[in-house]
C-alpha cells in the first residue's frame, strides 16, 4: 500500500502525501467528534505509518494543517492595501475566516491544541507561532501600512488586530449556533461589522503611532 511504503519514495512522492495528509486532516477537523488527534486521524483513514513516513510525528503533522488554514485565512491580505481596496480586504479576511471557522475546523484545531493532545511544549509553541500569532501579526502589518499610507486611522495596529479578531470569534460562535439549530447562516454583514470596527478604532496618535511605525 502506499501509506506502507511511503518512506521508500522519493521527497517529491513525500511532499505529495504530505499534502494528501494535510487535506485528509483539514477535511476531518470539519467533524463536530474532531476533538482529538486520533480520533481526527481515524476520521481522515489516515494510520499512524503514514504520519510518521511524511512528517515524523503527529505535531508536524497538524502544525502543517495549521499553517494551511492561515494561509487561506490571510490570502485576501497578500497586496498591500489601497485606499479603494483597505475595507474590501477586510471584508475578504473576515469571509475567508468565517468560512473556514463555520465548519468547526479551526475550532477543532485549536481546542485539540489547548487541550494539550500535541504533547510537547516546543509543538504547541509552534502551532500558536504558525497559527493564531501569524493571523494576528500578518493582520497587524497589513493595517500598520493602511495607517502608514494615510487611508486608515490612527491605531494600535497590533491591539487593533486582536480586536478585529475578537469580534470575528463573536460572529463565528452565533454562525455555529445558527449552524446547529438549523437556520441558515446569515453572512451578509460582514461589510457592516468591517465599518464598525473601523469606526471604533481611532485612538490616540502617540499611542499607535509606535506600535505600527514597529511592524511596517
Amino acid at each position: 500500500m502506499m501509506f506502507a511504503a511511503a518512506h521508500t519514495h522519493p521527497e517529491g512522492s513525500r511532499e505529495s502525501l504530505r499534502a494528501e495528509l494535510v487535506r485528509k486532516v483539514a477535511d476531518a477537523l470539519h467533524s463536530r467528534h474532531a476533538d482529538t488527534l486520533g480520533a481526527v486521524l481515524q476520521m481522515a483513514g489516515i494510520p499512524r505509518s503514514a504520519v510518521v513516513a511524511a512528517f515524523d510525528h503527529d505535531g508536524a503533522l497538524f502544525i502543517a494543517v495549521v499553517t494551511a488554514i492561515a494561509d487561506r485565512m490571510l490570502a485576501p491580505l497578500a497586496e498591500r492595501p489601497t485606499g479603494a481596496s483597505f475595507h474590501a480586504q477586510l471584508v475578504a479576511f473576515a469571509r475567508q475566516a468565517t468560512d473556514e471557522y463555520s465548519g468547526l475546523q479551526l475550532g477543532n484545531l485549536y481546542r485539540i491544541a489547548v487541550t494539550g493532545d500535541f504533547g510537547a511544549p516546543a509543538i504547541r509553541a509552534d502551532f500558536y507561532r504558525h497559527g493564531p500569532a501569524r493571523v494576528r501579526d500578518d493582520l497587524a502589518r497589513f493595517m500598520s501600512f493602511a495607517r502608514s499610507q494615510g487611508f486608515a486611522a490612527d491605531m494600535d495596529c497590533r491591539r487593533a488586530a486582536g480586536h478585529f479578531l475578537s469580534l470575528l470569534r463573536t460572529y463565528w460562535d452565533v454562525a455555529d449556533a445558527s449552524l446547529a439549530n438549523g437556520q441558515a447562516r446569515i453572512d451578509d454583514d460582514l461589510d457592516w461589522m468591517v465599518e464598525v470596527f473601523l469606526s471604533g478604532i481611532k485612538t490616540r496618535s502617540d499611542d499607535a503611532f509606535p506600535t505600527c511605525h514597529a511592524l511596517d
